[in-house]
């Protein structure tokens, strides 16, 4: 059997793309490593009012209803920025979950507990090879992660900016999201705090280097229990050169389509494999499989939609970032005298974008 798309990884994107091209009579095959689909959560679940709105969530899967953030200074200097409409918790294995099985409910053959091992090209397909079968499609996508293997053996170089995340739940006393920034709590990056209720609450770091390190400090900081990470992810962020290649994409983490402040995905992920679905529908329905299709169908049309975004995100990253812990008291006692109003005007996907 020759499938029409062959998608790596199921986690948000590559489930929404296989949903998306099954919906349209496409034969998907689509490969989970993980026998727990969702697990481990790598994701703070923390959307704006879009996602649900993109998706038709079911209720269950809404955790917590929050609208507004504390931004930490190092010096202990705060201010609360009060969103404009409320942010969504999401229970994120859920959302994993609700995603590979509307895959699979739109007609995608789901394989679980099976792990990608290479692809070669053989008389007009792309030839899969897993630790348990081998598969034939005409397209192959990797929704594999920021590590991803897919790009790794199609020779598409994926940015080297990536820090190591680290989360966990968490018990203790909480209302608000909270931010933590400075280089001894976690430098180059923030700590942060999203609230599933008043006394539970998903607690992480992440850093370029020794991310346990500052983990394990600001759990003894700010929480009352210490535990040890249940979850570690890559957070890559950068705009690829080419996230194609003949017969084959990238969508996703993959794809670097994610926020450099925040490093959230879940928002350009599925506006990715929207794109992503766009293209290969298209690919299929007129016999084109080349870089260069692919290139102008979906790369540049994702790119067009997202970078300029990504863009922004990098230089708030370098401007925020490149701050000494003094520069950043002095910004943040600012902002909370004279300016927070004006950042409650900002779009929250914008802002963290």
């Amino acid at each position: 059997m020759i499938y029409d798309a062959a998608v790596i990884g199921g986690a948000l994107s590559g489930s929404r793309t296989a949903e998306l091209l099954a919906k349209q009579g496409h034969k998907v095959l689509l490969i989970e490593e993980h026998s727990n689909i969702g697990e481990p959560c790598k994701c703070t679940g923390l959307v704006s009012w879009r996602t649900p709105e993109m998706l038709k969530l079911p209720k269950e899967i809404i955790v917590n209803l929050i609208d507004k953030a504390n931004f930490h200074a190092p010096n202990g200097t705060f201010f609360t920025l009060k969103c404009k409409k409320q942010v969504y918790v999401l229970d994120r294995p859920g959302l994993d979950r609700f995603l590979f099985n509307s895959a699979v409910e739109a007609g995608a053959d789901a394989k679980t507990s099976e792990t990608f091992e290479r692809f070669w090209y053989n008389n007009g397909t792309v030839r899969v090879k897993t630790n348990k079968g081998v598969y034939d499609a005409k397209v192959l996508i990797g929704a594999d992660g920021g590590n991803s293997q897919v790009a790794k053996q199609a020779n598409l170089e994926m940015p080297k900016n990536f820090f190591s995340g680290l989360q966990t739940t968490a018990e203790g006393d909480f209302e608000n999201v909270e931010l933590w920034f400075g280089s001894k709590l976690c430098p180059k990056f923030f700590c942060w705090i999203v609230p599933e209720n008043k006394h539970v609450a998903r607690v992480g770091i992440a850093a370029e280097k020794n991310p346990n390190f500052y983990y394990q400090n600001f759990l003894r900081k700010r929480v009352k229990t210490v535990a040890n990470p249940n979850v570690a992810g890559i957070i890559r962020f950068g705009v690829m050169k080419d996230t194609v290649s003949d017969r084959i994409l990238l969508v996703g983490d993959a794809a670097c389509q994610m926020k450099p402040v925040s490093g959230g995905g879940i928002t350009y992920g599925l506006i990715g494999a929207q794109f992503a679905a766009d293209a290969c529908h298209k690919a299929l329905e007129e016999n084109k499989f080349s870089y260069r299709f692919f290139k102008e169908e979906y790369d540049e049309r994702w790119k067009e939609r997202l970078v300029p975004g990504i863009k922004k995100g990098m230089f708030y990253r370098k401007l925020l970032f490149s701050m000494s812990d003094s520069q950043i008291n002095v910004a943040f006692r600012m902002i909370k005298t004279l300016g927070y109003r004006l950042l409650e005007k900002l779009d929250f996907d914008l802002l963290l974008s």
